[in-house]
């Protein structure tokens, strides 16, 4: 990490205490993806010494699960489920209705994906000060709470 990236990164997340991941946040820190992974971990650490709160829609834990479903990778599929499972101070909200309907919201205001839609909606709703991930169209579109775009802070 360059290192005025990183005092960008750490001012920002320093702020954050009810934090949005979006999948491919969750993906780079799961695979270990470079440059992404240290960013990433940083607010995992903070998820894990009580700073933060991670929150997920079910849709994220569909969308981590299908590559080791598809590669039929036993050990993928164990190390995303012990990491949605035994990760504390991550929560993860199912879609019900009234994520459904702030989605349907954010989705007419937005025209984002209904998947991306969910993402945010989910986000709102558990009162998150921010999502985190690497999705330009989100970041672009997402104007009722501050995405994090990785690739911002890439240097």
């Amino acid at each position: 990490m360059g290192r005025r990236m990183t005092t960008l990164w750490e001012e920002h997340i320093r702020s954050v205490r009810r934090i949005g991941f979006d999948s491919n946040a969750l993906i780079y820190f799961l695979e270990g993806r470079q440059p992404y992974y240290e960013y990433v971990a940083q607010v995992v650490a903070m998820l894990e010494r009580g700073q933060a709160k991670g929150y997920v829609s079910t849709i994220v834990e569909m969308e981590l699960l299908v590559k080791p479903m598809r590669e039929r990778d036993t050990a993928g599929l164990d190390k995303i489920e012990l990491f949605l499972r035994g990760q504390n101070n991550l929560f993860i909200r199912p879609v019900d209705r009234i994520v459904a309907r702030r989605a349907a919201d954010t989705r007419a205001r937005t025209r984002l994906s209904p998947p991306d839609a969910i993402i945010v909606a989910t986000a709102l709703e558990e009162r998150c000060d921010a999502i985190i991930g690497n999705d330009s169209v989100i970041a672009s579109r997402a104007t009722n709470i501050p995405y994090l775009y990785l690739d911002d802070y890439i240097s």
